[in-house]
């Protein structure tokens, strides 16, 4: 094919020189039009391509630069200038650019580069810059070189990228690593220590040493004084300080207040704080050394508990950081110190209950949940004979009678499901083979949490109170007989009528006339209001169980209206017709009751004389030690006023009930103070025989008296004089007026309070013998007087014989 075939033109249209030229002309234009075409989609593909750069850098937030090596020239992406704190437009060279530079990393920088064009590799550093406002960042630069035909580096160019808050955020991470670990390491500290100040020397020691200050402690705070105790201090390249107190107000004036509110202390510079304009705040600081200080407040119940402190010499910005780990550290430091002492405490309570339980005259005993024995005293151990391992479990359990275990086996179900306390009766086999009777008491135990431990409880030796028990009530039934053989009265009342009848005894009793019949009513408002309540609740439940009852009650007599003592007993029946019949006994114990009146007051005043027999013995020796000029002579003279102390107590127990003369009544309890020269007692008075009622009363007075005297009156000290005269005056009845009088004792003052000896003159002699008692408590001495009627004196009683 030729070319004119080829391109598609005729010969017959053209001549061929002119075909030629055309044809050239239109391939030249096709090729401009391609080329334009192409350089239009290259610009476009740039165009592309830079939108795609610029994209990519402020996503990755990059800024590119070029370094124009020949005009060292800086010029970069749109984002490049304003990253370093420049305007888009400003000119910028290399040298203004390294000026910016923090001078320590400059050097690095430099070779970074050199070696990176040198080696015709890529350079990566990261470094320090600062912006033209003076803040330094941290930055890192990756780049190459462009190099020229000649191998020549023509260019410089590459990307940067602000890295400030990346490192920030590391450094959080690195220091909250930091901190996380001294805090496990803390933790593994304290759990090693069981002592208190130590605990708190420890948490001073590693805070202080992890946050570089100078000082570090743990106070407990005395709100009432606004001090913190400090028991352990550190310090830094010091022994720790023990036992030191610091007053909170000397270091601020709002200090107390704020950390009450549960507001740290913070001081930056203690030099330039406007709240320590105070010279004597700042001498505070200065004494301690410090420049800079935090404190963290620790509240416990609303309630300031303990401070964590630390100070430095040099000013210091405290971080949020820092105050947070302070805030921990006192909450570890304080559950670790409340452990321990917590800890300590049941150590020491442990120790005391062993050391209770092993003195204690019991059988002391541990048991779990399981009712299984884990602890027993050395008393359960020698008792039952096994070693303290084998008496331990359920072997317990085989020490019991067969017969009590039967009955506990039943007892103890709703116990254990419980875990409520229990107590019963039992019989314990000793390692004889005896079994001995024991009470046995346990309480529930529980932990600070409410979880139930067990029981702790005693097994007490109580086989001879049975034994006690037993015969007192075979005499019980023996009285129960006697009284049915007195004679009591009867009665009986009737639900239809509603009347008690009464037998003559029984009216005889209550002083209504023989044969009469008398309402419940008319009873009851005859009886004691105080055990009216009683008296009807017992025979109301009486009547409700079909039951007996036993009352004793008081009443006014229906004939005289003596009070009197009355002990009913009664059941009600049901009668064949239907009706309710109550019948019982009624009997008179108004003796007995006074009786036991009696008998309390003379085991009150038995274990009264006790107390007062010794510091009667006391004041003996102290008389005659001060009189006697030799052992020999001093031990005639105790022995002497013993014996005459015990003649007064046979004259005023074994001859009770025997009639006494006045005046040995006297001598008797005076006798044993008289010294040599006769002159510390006077007693001056007729003779008088005392009827055994009026002689034990009398004579009671006269022991208080003497024994007052021997404590804090005349007879205590050297010179004291007791005056002692009685007569008596002849009137309708023959009346005894009885004077004591001392002087020369110490000086005298009315008591702040009656004791036992005060109510026994002022009660006993004014109730029993109806006399006219008075004491009189002068300055110069102490004075008794009293008139009473002699009973049973006969009319012709001469009273000076």
């Amino acid at each position: 094919m030729s070319d004119q075939d080829r391109d598609g033109t005729s010969g017959a249209l053209a001549p061929p020189t002119a075909n030629k030229s055309a044809a050239s002309e239109g391939d030249a234009a096709r090729r401009i039009a391609d080329l334009e075409q192409r350089l239009r989609d290259k610009e476009t593909a740039l165009r592309v391509a830079n939108g795609k750069l610029t994209m990519a850098l402020e996503i990755a937030k990059l800024s590119a630069w070029d370094r124009n090596l020949q005009t060292e020239e800086m010029t970069g992406s749109t984002s490049f200038k304003p990253s370093l704190g420049l305007e888009p437009d400003a000119i910028l060279t290399h040298e203004q650019l390294e000026q910016m530079f923090h001078p320590a990393d400059l050097e690095r920088i430099r070779q970074a580069i050199s070696f990176g064009v040198k080696t015709k590799t890529h350079f990566n550093v990261e470094h320090r810059f600062i912006k033209p406002d003076g803040r330094i960042v941290r930055v890192q630069v990756k780049g190459g070189a462009i190099y020229d035909e000649n191998g020549e580096p023509a260019h410089l160019f590459g990307v940067f990228q602000d890295i400030t808050e990346r490192e920030r955020i590391k450094e959080e991470i690195n220091q909250a690593q930091k901190r996380q670990e001294f805090l496990l390491n803390l933790n593994d500290q304290l759990r090693s220590l069981d002592d208190p100040d130590a605990i708190m020397e420890a948490t001073a020691q590693s805070l202080g040493r992890f946050l570089k200050v100078d000082c570090a402690g743990y106070g407990e705070v005395d709100e009432t004084r606004g001090m913190i105790l400090v028991e352990r201090e550190w310090s830094k390249g010091v022994i720790g300080n023990e036992g030191r107190a610091y007053r909170l107000y000397d270091f601020l004036p709002t200090m107390m207040a704020e950390l009450k509110q549960g507001r740290p202390i913070f001081v930056e510079d203690i030099r330039n704080d406007p709240r320590a304009e105070n010279p004597a705040v700042q001498a505070a600081y200065s004494t301690i050394n410090a420049r800079s200080a935090l404190a963290v407040p620790l509240h416990k119940d609303q309630k300031l508990t303990a401070i964590l402190y630390m100070h430095s010499a040099d000013p210091r910005a405290w971080s949020v950081d820092d105050l947070s780990l302070a805030e921990d550290v006192a909450e570890r430091t304080w559950t670790a110190v409340e452990k321990a002492r917590a800890e300590m405490g049941l150590r020491e309570t442990d120790a005391r209950f062993r050391l209770i339980a092993e003195s204690l005259p019991a059988l002391v005993w541990i048991l779990n949940p399981r009712t299984e024995l884990i602890y027993a005293n050395e008393r359960w151990v020698t008792y039952s004979g096994p070693s303290r391992e084998d008496a331990l479990g359920h072997s317990w359990m085989s020490a019991i009678h067969p017969d009590d275990m039967v009955r506990m086996n039943e007892e103890l179900v709703p116990v254990v499901a419980q875990h409520t306390a229990y107590e019963t009766e039992a019989r314990y086999r000793s390692h004889e083979g005896v079994y001995r009777w024991h009470l046995i008491q346990g309480a529930p135990i529980h932990s600070s949490t409410g979880e139930f431990k067990g029981w702790v409880g005693t097994s007490v030796d109580i086989h001879d109170l049975k034994k006690t028990e037993e015969a007192l009530r075979k005499s019980e039934e023996q009285l129960r007989l006697a009284l049915q053989a007195a004679k009591m009265g009867d009665w009986s009342w009737d639900s239809i009528t509603n009347l008690i009848s009464q037998s003559d005894r029984a009216c005889e009793i209550i002083g209504t006339p023989l044969g009469s019949r008398i309402t419940p009513e008319e009873l009851r408002r005859r009886t004691h209001p105080a055990d009216l309540p009683r008296t009807i609740k017992a025979k109301e439940e009486a009547m409700k169980a079909w039951q007996p009852y036993s009352i004793q009650y008081r009443m006014r007599r229906f004939n005289d209206d003596a009070e009197v003592w009355i002990a009913s007993q009664g059941q009600t029946t049901l009668a064949e017709d239907g009706t309710l019949v109550t019948s019982g006994i009624v009997q008179d114990i108004t003796e007995s009751k006074q009786a036991e009146e009696r008998q309390h007051l003379l085991i009150r005043e038995l274990h009264h004389r006790v107390k007062n027999t010794l510091a009667t013995v006391q004041a003996i020796v102290g008389s005659t030690a001060r009189t006697a000029s030799s052992i020999d002579e001093f031990y005639q003279g105790f022995v002497g006023r013993i014996v005459s102390l015990a003649r007064t107590h046979n004259l005023l127990t074994e001859d009770l009930w025997q009639k006494a003369a006045l005046e040995v009544l006297v001598q008797t309890e005076l006798g044993p103070y008289e010294d040599e020269a006769r002159n510390r007692i006077s007693i001056d008075g007729p003779h008088v025989e005392l009827p055994s009622e009026a002689a034990v009363p009398i004579g009671m007075a006269i022991h208080e008296l003497t024994t007052n005297a021997a404590k804090h009156g005349a007879l205590s000290t050297f010179g004291g004089q007791v005056d002692v005269r009685w007569k008596i005056v002849q009137q309708e009845r023959p009346m005894l007026h009885f004077t004591w009088v001392e002087r020369g004792g110490p000086r005298v003052s009315t008591p702040t309070r009656q004791g036992f000896g005060s109510r026994l003159l002022q009660r006993v002699l004014a109730t029993q013998l109806q006399a006219d008692v008075s004491m009189e408590f002068l300055e110069e001495g102490f004075r008794f007087s009293m008139t009473l009627p002699i009973p049973n004196v006969p009319p012709l009683f001469n009273p000076n014989p």
